[in-house]
């Protein structure tokens, strides 16, 4: 090479390092774990608090994440939860500061739901299918052809729920006495609504589609004959569901539930026969189905609850049978019997 190229390659190069120090630009790294270990695949979200600008990183196998290139500020850093197992992590007032690395280990807090959860093998399931590709499938009708076993996921940046006084209240006591009282912990359906990171199979059918889940009561089924609800139907756990498309969107609506259950993942919120469910699903490709899910009850809630999610086709997965009476040893790790 020519040294007159080289020296001017030289300059470029010192002219964008300089550039960088003094653009107030700065890196953010660290490792994420959890108690048994390093934690991989996991999703590292900064929030620059000035301007509400969101940066996010993905943890290798190694633990590493690392946010190159980050403008100078004051951040709140997160990690939303995984799966079953693990709780949200916050930590409020990260400092950036131009031309310098800030270091930040995570380590993820058990998410304290009773349940028994192993959120390596939640993050391997969505490892192993990475790499899936290709468009949406259609039925012979035209539709998205949602029909696959999908990896369920959390919302990563969950807003909190606006309550009536004695919903507050009842939230209160539920988390005093350790959500003891839980349907679920009872071999009784639980959340009705699909916030829970599951494996769910989707049977879709041109008049009908069928949800299969480990969990109770196993399976719902949602009517897509252009059916209206019954006037007058008996509340139930899971309620009554129908659903229309909206171009290339399937939007669910169901209603008819009983009070019974605890709604919202991790919440465990209560509700009112009033309950009223909104759910559409877009499938992105192959691989991918947007879910948004909109909560309302005017007996419950000042405003409506929504979730926006993103789940992953596991294409080699099915989901399993449960039975909950079998080996259920929520009643006597409680103290109930």
């Amino acid at each position: 090479m020519h040294i007159r190229s080289l020296v001017v390659i030289l300059l470029a190069t010192l002219a964008g390092a300089v550039t960088f120090a003094q653009s107030g630009r700065g890196v953010l790294k660290g490792t994420v774990r959890n108690a048994d270990g390093i934690i991989a695949g996991a999703t590292v979200q900064a929030k620059r608090q000035a301007t509400s600008e969101m940066f996010t990183a993905t943890s290798a196998a190694s633990g590493q994440y690392e946010m190159p290139n980050l403008p100078d500020g004051t951040y709140e850093v997160s990690v939303p939860p995984l799966g079953l197992a693990t709780a949200r992590f916050t930590q409020q007032n990260v400092v950036i500061e131009p031309g310098k690395t800030t270091a930040l280990d995570i380590v993820l807090a058990a998410g304290g739901q009773g349940v028994i959860g192993d959120d390596n093998a939640f993050l391997a399931l969505q490892k192993k299918y990475a790499n899936v590709r290709g468009p949406a499938p259609r039925t012979r009708d035209g539709h998205p052809d949602l029909t696959g076993v999908w990896n369920g996921s959390l919302d990563p940046n969950p807003q909190p729920a606006a309550m009536l006084p004695w919903a507050d209240e009842v939230v209160k006591q539920r988390r005093a006495t350790n959500a003891r009282e839980q349907p679920s912990a009872h071999c009784l359906p639980d959340d009705p609504t699909p916030t829970l990171p599951l494996l769910r199979k989707f049977v879709q059918t041109p008049t009908l589609l069928v949800q299969l889940f480990e969990q109770d009561p196993h399976y719902r089924q949602i009517f897509l004959d252009g059916r209206d609800h019954p006037k007058d139907a008996d509340p139930t756990w899971m309620g009554h569901s129908v659903a229309r498309w909206d171009k290339d969107t399937l939007v669910v609506d169901s209603s008819g539930f009983n009070d019974k259950s605890w709604i919202i993942f991790g919440a465990g919120l209560p509700h009112t026969e009033m309950l009223h469910v909104i759910e559409k699903y877009r499938r992105l490709d192959l691989a991918h189905m947007q879910v948004d899910v909109i909560v309302e009850d005017p007996g419950t809630f000042t405003k409506p609850i929504e979730r926006h999610m993103t789940w992953q086709l596991a294409p080699g997965e099915d989901v399993l049978e449960y039975i909950c009476n079998e080996n259920n040893k929520f009643e006597a790790n409680a103290g109930l019997n």
